[in-house]
């Protein structure tokens, strides 16, 4: 039985308007590649925390299976289904920790790549990279904020259920973040700048010993005309919480609405990141660089 489809987040969120501010985002970060190397830079450093945040929360959802039974069972050691609700959430670990189309690799080194193809095209040198590796208060705080909502408390219901919508909309927001990322950057400006370096260039980078694909990390995720494995991961969350109000007495909605608060609270990160990062890219001095087509050879 389905108590929670996608359509019950539309009259919640504004999901357009969060879009458009990732578009924002997107081509205020096109301006140049210093701003686009920053951009990508915050993106994956953020994402690079994914895999064990949803690691950590599977593991206290598992960590408290006795509060999730199968009341038509008779047999106590046979009754708990915790481990059950865990499993949908696990998925998105899985992913985050092993590409199955990619050689095994996890995520972030495939986002690694991404962020050094664009380095390369910028002609960054390891210097002007590492200085942007410097993170910013407001990039530090958020981070930990996000592991705080990610956790959940094990033996505390309403904590888990609240990190389980925190996690969905993780997940949703990120299918649509992806998706308008590789619109705006490989498509909607193919012909010029990066998405033209990708075409022209190898395609490939080199990580750790491994060739990988330059902008797999990015069409992985979200694409342009389609999703990604976050979509299925998204599917996975709200089936944790359909299985989870299964195995519970109190009623749908008041499980419902803990998720919905736990949701809410990403929206309110993820809109705080990208706005922070729109702020950065704009704020780039320009003045002193070079465009790649500048430089020298």
């Amino acid at each position: 039985m389905s108590f929670l489809t996608a359509r019950s987040f539309d009259d919640r969120f504004d999901f357009l308007g969060l879009d458009r501010l990732v578009e924002q985002t997107c081509r205020v970060a096109l301006g140049h590649p210093e701003a686009l190397y920053l951009f990508m830079q915050r993106y994956t450093y953020f994402n690079s925390y994914a895999g064990s945040w949803v690691a950590r929360l599977a593991s206290s959802i598992g960590l408290s299976r006795e509060l999730f039974v199968d009341r038509d069972c008779g047999v106590y050691d046979e009754a708990d289904r915790g481990l059950k609700v865990a499993a949908r959430v696990f998925a998105a670990a899985i992913d985050e920790h092993g590409d199955r189309h990619m050689k095994g690799l996890p995520h972030r080194a495939l986002a690694q790549a991404t962020l050094k193809a664009i380095g390369d095209y910028g002609r960054l040198t390891n210097d002007r990279r590492n200085a942007f590796a410097a993170i910013p208060s407001w990039l530090a705080a958020i981070v930990a904020e996000t592991a705080q909502g990610y956790q959940g408390v094990p033996g505390n219901l309403r904590e888990l259920i609240f990190s389980m919508g925190f996690h969905a909309a993780s997940e949703l927001l990120a299918d649509r973040e992806y998706a308008t990322i590789d619109r705006v950057v490989r498509h909607e400006y193919g012909d010029s700048g990066f998405a033209k370096y990708l075409k022209t260039a190898r395609g490939t980078v080199e990580i750790d010993g491994d060739r990988i694909s330059s902008w797999y990390w990015i069409a992985v995720h979200g694409h342009h005309g389609g999703s990604g494995v976050e979509k299925d991961h998204f599917d996975d969350a709200t089936a944790a919480l359909n299985l989870a109000i299964q195995y519970r007495t109190e009623p749908a909605a008041t499980l419902q609405e803990w998720f919905f608060e736990g949701f809410g609270a990403f929206v309110n990160i993820q809109q705080r990141l990208f706005e922070h990062m729109r702020g950065e890219c704009a704020s780039v001095d320009t003045k002193a660089m070079q465009t790649p087509e500048a430089l020298p050879a």
